[in-house]
């Protein structure tokens, strides 16, 4: 359970013991910015910057990894996943659908264009999403009370054309890539993860399976793709990372010092760290006191490289 092993930390929090290559596994607090909903973390190797957001307190985050500073940037809107754009530039997608966004020299953030608009049904909010290596961006929406499975799988292509690729799925998250262009895409309310064979134009041809969690197991969130094509995918209320082979086999778990981690990636010059960002909301104040770096950023090196973002082609 997440309180049996909460006390294993220390008191600044930054470090634990586990052993799931018989070494030591540190795992560090990038940021602790108490995010409601932290999500869509992006690694631009072109600032050194680590972009995430919050999605229920909208903010822009911003780590730079060269110097540890952390920059905040309230949002008078909601951006719920995030992705590369040539020149340097920014994609996400938000409540005003799929956007640009400018980047300033302070790493200030706004809208410069909307790419392709998309109004959903009152109480409907998007939610994960990335770019894949042809340079579409898939992101999902959902019922923001969890309460009906009325989400969709959306795919922009570099045209800037939306197409709907899947319905009625309870809550979307963690869209992902393995080398051979196969995508996982997980409905964590019903703990499955979907493995969607695409071909040229991006359209499903075959679906299967991938891995299926029980409760007990906490949910399967968010998820990326390392350089030896494994998947690594954050259990919310599951307090933990677990990385599944290309077949979904369990191959490593490692315990994370947050009830709710949300969604992984790789960062830094070599794609050696990988960055996990969490969530607050619903925790109790005692829940929230037992994990002081709930909603932060946190960051380990888990002895495997990454994979480069992708760069949106439209």
């Amino acid at each position: 359970s997440v309180q049996a092993f909460v006390g294993q930390y220390t008191k600044l929090g930054i470090s634990q013991t586990h052993q799931p290559h018989g070494g030591r596994m540190e795992i560090s607090c990038a940021a602790a910015a108490a995010a409601s909903l932290g999500e869509g973390p992006l690694w631009d190797p072109a600032r050194d910057v680590l972009w995430w957001v919050d999605i229920k307190s909208p903010t822009l985050h911003a780590h730079h990894l060269a110097s540890g500073a952390n920059h905040a940037q309230p949002l008078p809107y909601r951006l719920t996943a995030l992705g590369l754009a040539v020149d340097a530039g920014l994609v996400a997608i938000g409540d005003a659908g799929f956007v640009r966004l400018s980047v300033s020299a302070d790493l200030q953030v706004s809208i410069a264009e909307v790419i392709a608009p998309l109004t959903l049904p009152q109480g409907m909010r998007f939610n994960d999403g990335k770019v894949d290596a042809a340079g579409r961006f898939w992101a999902g929406s959902m019922d923001d009370a969890e309460a009906a499975a009325c989400g969709n799988l959306y795919r922009l292509d570099g045209p800037r054309q939306v197409s709907v690729v899947r319905s009625n799925i309870a809550v979307p998250n963690g869209p992902c890539f393995f080398a051979d262009g196969t995508m996982l895409f997980t409905d964590s309310a019903r703990g499955r993860i979907t493995a969607l064979t695409l071909d040229a134009a991006g359209d499903p041809v075959a679906e299967q399976l991938f891995a299926q969690f029980a409760p007990r197991q906490g949910y399967p969130d968010g998820m990326t793709v390392d350089a030896e094509d494994h998947v690594w995918i954050a259990f919310w209320d599951g307090g933990c990372l677990r990385r599944l082979s290309r077949t979904g086999q369990l191959v490593t778990e490692i315990k994370v010092p947050v009830q709710r981690p949300t969604c992984p990636t790789f960062g830094g010059r070599h794609l050696e760290r990988l960055f996990i960002t969490s969530a607050t909301t619903g925790l109790s104040v005692a829940q929230r006191q037992q994990q002081p770096f709930a909603g932060g950023l946190l960051a380990l090196d888990p002895g495997v490289l990454g994979r480069p973002s992708n760069t949106f082609a439209g």
